[in-house]
C-alpha cells in the first residue's frame, strides 16, 4: 500500500516538474544533456553484468575511490558502471575515476523508468555507497534478484530521527539489501533500528581514511604557490568548502587579522561554485580586494597593481586538497551554519593545523575522537574562531602539534577499504563465475 501511494506521489511531482524540466533544458546544455539519462534513456551498454556503483555526490565519488582501485585491481576484467546524483559529482566522477568503464546519471527513482535503465545496464551487482536509500531502487533490485551492498554507510542522529519516523516503510526497502557495511557500531546500530536485519550488518570503518591523497613535492607545491602569485613570506589561511552564512563571518576575521605581523593571504573556496557570483558580492560590500585564482593564473588579475591579492577566491574544482599543503591553518567549511561540516580528514595528510565550527554532525564520530587525540581544534562560533586564529597565526609550535597528532590519527584508521572489499569480495565472486545473486526475501 505505502509503496502505491509513494509511486504516486512520484509520478504526480514528475507530471508537475515537467515544465520545469523543458524550461531549464532550454536554458542549460548541461541538463538537457543529462536529462535523458535522468529518465532512463541512453544506448544499452556493450557490456553484460557490469558491477553498479552509486556515489550520489563529489563527497561520495571521492570516498568510493579506494575501494574502486580495489575491485580493479582483483577483477580487471569486470566492467564498472558508476552512477551520480549531482552534476558535480558526475564530473568528478568523470574525471576522478578512470576505472569506472562508463559514467551515468542515476535516473528517476520511478519504477518504470528504473526498469528501463536496469534493463538497459544489466548489473551483476549494485553497491551504494553511503546512505541512498531511494525505494524503487532497491525494490526493483530485489526482483531482479541483484544483490545490494551498502558500504561506507553512514546514519546522523538527523537522518536516523526522519527514517525511523517512517520505519514502517523502509523497513521493507531494507529487506532488498544484501549486505550493510557501517562505518562505526553507532550507524551499526542505527541501521538495524530502521529496519535493517541484523545478521546482514558489519562494522568496517570509514573509506574516507583510505582516499587516494595527491603526492605533493616541493616543486609541485612551489608552482601552485606560483599560480596564486605568492611571494613565500606569507601565512596563509585556507577556508575550504564553505556555505552561505560563513562566508560574511569569515571575511570579517580576515579585516581583523591581516594587521599582524606577516602578510595573510586568505584563500576562499566556497562548496558550490554556482555562489561565487554572491561571494564576490560579500567582498565587495566589505571592500576586500580579491582575485579569483583563475584569473592569477593566467596572469589577468582582477586587481590591478597587485601581484598578491589578499584574498583569493578557489573558482576551480579539484586543487583544494593540494592548496591544502600550503596551509598554515585550515577551517573546514560547513560547520558555523548548521550544514554538518564536511571531509576533515584531507588537510591533516598534510600534517595541517585544522578548526572547524560547532556544526559537525555529518562527521560526528571523525570529528569528535579526532578532538580526543588533539588532531583538530573545534570552535563553538565567531569569537572562539577568531581567538585560536590569533593564537594559531602566531604559534607556529602549536600549530604543527595540532598537525602531527591530526597525521598520526589518519594514519591510525586506515584499513577500511580491505575489510569491506573482503565483505563484497564472495559477491564478486559468484558474478565472475556467472551465479546470480541469492533472491533477498
Amino acid at each position: 500500500m505505502f509503496y502505491h501511494l509513494y509511486n504516486i506521489l512520484i509520478t504526480f511531482l514528475l507530471i508537475l516538474a515537467s515544465p520545469y524540466f523543458l524550461f531549464r533544458s532550454l536554458l542549460q546544455g548541461k541538463f538537457r544533456k543529462a536529462l535523458p539519462q535522468r529518465m532512463g534513456f541512453f544506448e544499452r551498454l556493450s557490456f553484460d553484468r557490469p558491477i553498479w556503483v552509486h556515489a550520489a555526490s563529489v563527497g561520495e565519488v571521492f570516498c568510493s575511490l579506494p575501494l574502486l582501485k580495489r575491485i580493479r585491481k582483483e577483477f580487471p576484467h569486470s566492467k564498472i558502471v558508476l552512477t551520480t546524483v549531482t552534476s558535480t559529482g558526475n564530473e568528478a566522477a568523470k574525471t576522478r575515476a578512470p576505472e569506472a568503464d562508463r559514467v551515468l546519471f542515476l535516473p528517476v527513482d520511478h519504477p518504470l523508468i528504473l526498469r528501463r535503465f536496469i534493463e538497459k545496464i544489466q548489473p551483476g551487482i549494485l553497491l551504494i555507497a553511503e546512505t541512498e536509500l531511494w525505494p524503487n531502487l532497491l525494490r526493483s533490485c530485489g526482483k531482479k534478484r541483484i544483490p545490494v551492498v551498502l558500504f561506507n554507510g553512514r546514519i546522523s542522529q538527523k537522518s536516523f530521527q526522519r527514517y525511523f519516523r517512517f520505519k514502517f516503510f523502509f523497513e521493507e526497502c531494507l529487506r532488498n539489501i544484501s549486505l550493510f557495511l557501517m562505518q562505526t557500531e553507532e550507524d551499526r546500530k542505527r541501521i538495524v533500528e530502521i529496519g535493517g536485519e541484523s545478521q546482514k550488518t558489519r562494522t568496517t570503518g570509514n573509506l574516507k581514511f583510505d582516499q587516494t591523497f595527491p603526492s605533493i613535492t616541493q616543486e609541485k607545491r612551489t608552482e601552485m604557490a606560483n599560480a596564486l602569485g605568492l611571494l613565500g613570506t606569507e601565512k596563509i589561511l585556507i577556508a575550504g568548502s564553505t556555505h552561505a552564512g560563513e562566508e560574511e563571518i569569515l571575511i570579517s576575521l580576515y579585516k581583523e587579522l591581516k594587521g599582524g605581523t606577516s602578510p595573510l593571504v586568505f584563500v576562499l573556496a566556497p562548496r558550490h561554485l554556482e555562489r561565487l557570483e554572491e561571494v564576490e558580492g560579500i567582498l565587495r560590500k566589505a571592500s576586500i580586494p580579491w582575485s579569483r585564482k583563475t584569473a592569477l593564473s593566467s596572469g589577468a588579475s582582477q586587481i590591478s597593481g597587485r601581484a598578491s591579492p589578499g584574498v583569493i577566491l578557489l573558482d576551480t574544482m579539484g586543487e583544494l586538497m593540494g592548496i591544502y599543503s600550503l596551509a598554515t591553518v585550515v577551517f573546514v567549511g560547513g560547520s558555523l551554519v548548521p550544514i554538518g561540516g564536511h571531509n576533515p580528514l584531507e588537510p591533516l595528510f598534510f600534517r595541517k593545523c585544522v578548526l572547524f565550527g560547532p556544526h559537525m554532525f555529518n562527521f560526528h564520530e571523525i570529528s569528535h575522537r579526532l578532538i580526543e587525540a588533539g588532531g583538530a581544534i573545534q570552535v563553538s562560533g565567531k569569537e572562539g574562531l577568531i581567538s585560536q586564529l590569533k593564537r594559531l597565526l602566531m604559534d607556529e609550535a602549536a600549530r604543527e602539534e595540532v598537525g602531527k597528532k591530526g597525521h598520526q590519527f589518519l594514519q591510525k584508521h586506515q584499513g577500511a577499504t580491505e575489510r569491506m572489499f573482503e565483505e563484497i569480495r564472495p559477491f564478486l565472486d559468484k558474478m565472475r563465475n556467472g551465479e546470480r545473486g541469492i533472491r533477498v526475501k
